[in-house]
């Protein structure tokens, strides 16, 4: 990769998790890059494509991990499904590790994902979304054959409430440390209990709670309140 090339990069994702995607000119980006115009349409083909080079510079290394583990498991359980905890490990554990090696980069790039889902009815979601195109039908399959008692719409939803688990973790990481007993134990006892949780949500009864009967008893409480 070109010097110019790496330092436009770095310079938007800088602006990006600073300012926002849409708050961010070209000309900012290249001023701070000390590069011109055209070397971000020679390199990127615009401000869209130097969004998803972006993207793609820090979750490929990601996704390309995630799909090495889950092939190792998968062999390693022959014909059996893989079992839930080595599929969230899979999928989780390549990118708690890759933030923790990339340390103030992954932060600045985690501001960026975080404003990115803020909005996720906007074209700029659908740049982020489309870099997991393929994880997400290699893990919705494993899921699928662990949880066979789930059909998979239900899986799906469970899926992404996981992912958006995962999000928060990463986004509020300053808030979740200090509830560990150690800061050496940070990331491991993070980890721990987000695949703990998200192994119990995915594995929960089909039958959910009663929200009829919770709504009812709302309604009691505000008509015995008046």
């Amino acid at each position: 990769m070109s010097e110019t090339k790496d330092r436009l990069l770095d310079a938007a994702e800088e602006l990006f998790a600073e300012r926002g995607v849409a708050e961010t000119s070209l000309r900012e980006i290249t001023t701070l890059a000390k590069a011109n115009l055209a070397a971000v349409n020679y390199h990127f083909g615009g401000k869209d494509g130097l969004l998803e080079a972006v993207f793609a510079r820090r979750l490929r290394p990601v996704n390309r991990e995630r799909l090495v583990l889950l092939d190792a498991f998968e062999r390693e359980a022959g014909d059996a499904p893989v079992p839930l905890e080595q599929i969230l490990y899979a999928n989780l554990m390549p990118p708690f590790r890759s933030l923790e090696l990339l340390g103030e980069a992954g932060e600045r790039f985690m501001r960026i994902v975080a404003r990115i889902n803020a909005d996720p009815g906007n074209a700029l979601h659908e740049v982020f979304v489309r870099q997991f195109d393929e994880i997400r039908t290699r893990y919705l399959a494993a899921l699928s054959r662990s949880l066979p008692e789930l059909d998979a719409e239900e899986i799906e939803r469970r899926f992404q409430y996981t992912l958006a688990a995962m999000l928060h973790t990463f986004c509020w990481s300053k808030h979740i440390g200090p509830l560990c007993a150690a800061a050496a134990d940070h990331r491991e006892q993070v980890f721990a209990s987000l695949v703990t949780f998200a192994a119990a949500g995915l594995r929960a009864p089909r039958e959910g709670t009663d929200i009829d009967a919770l709504a009812a008893l709302e309604e009691n409480l505000k008509e015995r309140a008046t």
